[in-house]
């Protein structure tokens, strides 16, 4: 079982195993923490994403049962934990997979575990995205973001790949979301800010030549957008605890944004903890604790894409999103800080946006996105019953340029184009050995894709 090792979730996957499978002597499994942990090959080995590449290839190649926990970390092929885990898969005889979010964004992402389980299926990536990427041909190559055939899709994994549970089945006492988009007017925006906003808008209107540019031009007028919103965002959460709220999370991705929040939380005497990229995992607990326990911590300020995992704050009942994001599933596990077992309220999810920004395009995108996974069968979620949503769709052919470049370009990761595909079969490359049933796995070459 493969996961990264953030706030002792290795740890606790041990204490899962003997809890329900109490036959099992403590020796008999291995917990791989770092690199100085014994690798020496047991009944049952938890190893971390980032130590697999690292491990003795003669232990890991006599693995049979492979499990991967969150296996969406998977999706980019480029990866060292993909490049690593792939061959793996292919020489054990099970491979099971576990992920509440398979595919973040868009059906593309769920290649890699498609093939993982039944390689035989779409030998080549190009073939599955002609079918359900509706991939297209641009000057610079082959573009596999968008969707298609998801009817098709939803039956394939539903009756040959996947078994899903929802939450709304597995945690039925869990109280309901009720999310929640407030537009918020940025009028403390300067002159300056708003004059660039509009500048980035009137430029990426215009077309660009290079999928860099277009990308640039884009974190460029996200940027922009952050700092418009910082003034109104704050106003929002000192309405928020002048109304008698004691406890709730912000999520913010801009590091000025949070730390915005931050200094005015103290200048207020607001106790509050903050969690980003540059918290320690043992620090991350100790926080969580503080925030789950303590009554003087009234606020935690988390980064969208570094604490939107492993964490557990049900003790608030009401999530604040400063910013937007564009990948649907990092916002709905971030949602789910507070959404888990021991929550007893139900839960409001606010999403703040403005006008102007590029929040116009965001909210769109992040409700078609979801509108796709769930005609595949992969998410529940429904963001279009927040609000009305027609206010924030583009209405005219400058909008609609600017929505298709965000659509196209402002993803987690890249399309993938040849080089993945190359990468991704070697991987995925077999070779011959005999496995337990006295057969032999031939060697397929790369050639034989293509």
């Amino acid at each position: 079982m493969y996961r990264d090792p953030k706030c002792g979730v290795l740890l606790r996957r041990e204490s899962a195993f003997h809890r329900w499978l109490p036959s099992i002597k403590s020796d008999n499994i291995n917990v791989i923490v770092t690199g100085r942990d014994s690798q020496s090959a047991s009944l049952i080995n938890i190893v971390s994403f980032d130590l697999l590449g690292k491990m003795d290839k003669t232990i890991t190649s006599n693995f049979r049962v492979i499990v991967i926990d969150e296996s969406h970390f998977l999706k980019n092929v480029k990866t060292a934990r993909c490049k690593s885990a792939m061959p793996l898969l292919k020489s054990a005889r099970r491979v099971i997979l576990l992920s509440g979010t398979p595919a973040m964004s868009r059906p593309a992402e769920l290649y890699t575990q498609i093939a993982a389980v039944r390689p035989s299926f779409f030998p080549r990536f190009h073939d599955f995205g002609l079918r359900y990427c509706d991939a297209k041909q641009m000057p610079w190559g082959w573009d596999y973001s968008g969707s298609s055939n998801m009817n098709e899709l939803k039956l394939l994994l539903e009756e040959s790949i996947m078994i899903r549970r929802l939450k709304s089945d597995v945690l039925s006492q869990l109280p309901a979301k009720q999310r929640k988009m407030v537009v918020v007017a940025p009028d403390g925006i300067n002159a300056k800010t708003k004059a660039a906003l509009a500048a980035a808008a009137t430029e990426m209107a215009q077309g660009f030549k290079s999928k860099v540019q277009e990308k640039e031009a884009l974190l460029l007028f996200y940027n922009r957008t952050a700092e418009a919103k910082i003034r109104c965002v704050i106003e929002y959460i000192l309405d928020l605890l002048e109304s008698g709220r004691e406890k709730f999370l912000v999520f913010a991705h801009h590091k000025l944004v949070l730390d915005s929040v931050c200094d005015e939380l103290g200048k207020k005497n607001v106790g509050f903890i903050r969690i980003d990229g540059s918290t320690s995992s043992a620090d991350r607990q100790l926080l969580c604790q503080k925030f789950q326990f303590s009554e003087k911590s009234s606020v935690a300020v988390l980064s969208i894409t570094a604490a939107n995992m492993g964490l557990t704050l049900s003790s608030a009942d009401l999530v604040v999103f400063a910013e937007l994001f564009w990948n649907p599933g990092v916002l709905i596990q971030a949602e789910d800080r507070v959404h888990r077992i021991g929550q007893t309220s139900s839960v409001n999810i606010h999403y703040l946006v403005a006008k102007g920004t590029a929040d116009d395009y965001l909210w769109p995108m992040i409700q078609e996105k979801i509108k796709v996974l769930g005609q595949a069968g992969l998410s529940e979620t429904n963001f279009s019953e927040t609000t009305e949503s027609t206010d924030f769709f583009y209405k005219d052919p400058k909008q609609k340029t600017i929505y298709d470049l965000f659509q196209r370009s402002f993803s987690q990761e890249s399309a993938a184009d040849d080089a993945d595909e190359v990468l991704l079969l070697e991987a995925c490359e077999e070779f011959d050995q005999e496995i337990p049933d006295g057969n032999v796995c031939k060697k397929r070459k790369i050639d034989d894709y293509f």
